[in-house]
């Protein structure tokens, strides 16, 4: 029987993927019962994070050389910028 790709994907990832999915942070945040200083404390990472490939996508953009390659950035940064993605507005 064939494998579907994310199938492969976790198989390629080995023991990584159990240590990512049975990771202390990953189970808490599932259950709901993380501590807020530590959630906190990755929303803060996370908002830099995004903040930090705003600006880099913004100068792949700019250096696009012309608009057609232009437009897929756009859309995508206007996507991850867009006024119904307030995640972060609404956690702080």
């Amino acid at each position: 029987m064939t494998k579907t790709f994310t199938e492969e994907l976790r198989a390629a990832a080995g023991d990584q993927w159990d240590r990512v999915i049975n990771h202390r942070f990953t189970t808490e945040l599932a259950r709901g019962d993380i501590d807020r200083n530590v959630l906190k404390k990755y929303l803060i990472q996370d908002h830099r994070f995004l903040d930090a490939f705003v600006v880099l996508l913004a100068s792949a953009i700019a250096k696009a050389r012309d608009l057609d390659d232009r437009i897929p950035g756009c859309q995508f940064l206007g996507l991850i910028t867009g006024k119904e993605n307030t995640y972060f507005e609404r956690c702080f």
